[in-house]
């Protein structure tokens, strides 16, 4: 058998003599780097939408979009419009809370008309005739440096009519 290099001593960098100690650390840091990634497929960091709805008389406002989001995701919100009588002039307000942090993308149908209502962003859809179902899709993207929490309102108003409203959460990972 051949000489070990210069500076090698046998016992200590290949048995690891006094350092077995040391190999569990090596382990324990590479279970952690693998957890990572383990929390992310079971829905951790969120990304899976989730359905939240609010009911009133003249129609029903559906959202699917996820309550949580990391850094760089793209992800779509789908608001559901149902009406339950006709509706002249609908209109979807998103309050503030719905940029902060991120760049809207595209977003489908193109309103009729879109404005800003005390820092909220109004969407206006035009007529929704009963019995009738109106998609809208918003896709998105969370800017990497947005971190925290953020409350997300949306109304459906009929003109200036409150017809239904949705308040939820959204936690933004880094």
């Amino acid at each position: 058998m051949a000489n070990a290099p210069e500076g090698i001593v046998l016992g200590r960098h290949r048995d690891l003599q006094g350092r077995k100690h040391q190999v569990w650390v090596r382990r324990g840091i590479l279970a952690v780097i693998g957890i990572v990634p383990l929390l992310g497929l079971f829905n951790f960091f969120g990304q899976r939408p989730t359905d939240t709805q609010a009911a009133g008389q003249a129609a029903t406002l559906s959202l699917s979009a996820p309550q949580r989001a990391r850094g760089g995701l793209l992800y779509q919100a789908h608001f559901t419009i149902e009406a339950h009588r006709d509706l002249e002039n609908a209109a979807l307000i998103l309050h503030p809370d719905w940029l902060q942090g991120m760049t809207l993308n595209t977003l489908e149908p193109s309103p009729t008309e879109e404005t800003s209502e005390n820092g909220a962003v109004r969407l206006e859809f035009g007529p929704i005739a009963s019995g009738n179902r109106f998609d809208v899709f918003l896709q998105y993207q969370v800017n990497p440096t947005a971190v925290g929490s953020r409350k997300q309102w949306v109304e459906l108003v009929d003109g200036q009519t409150r017809v239904a409203s949705i308040q939820r959460g959204l936690f933004l990972f880094p």
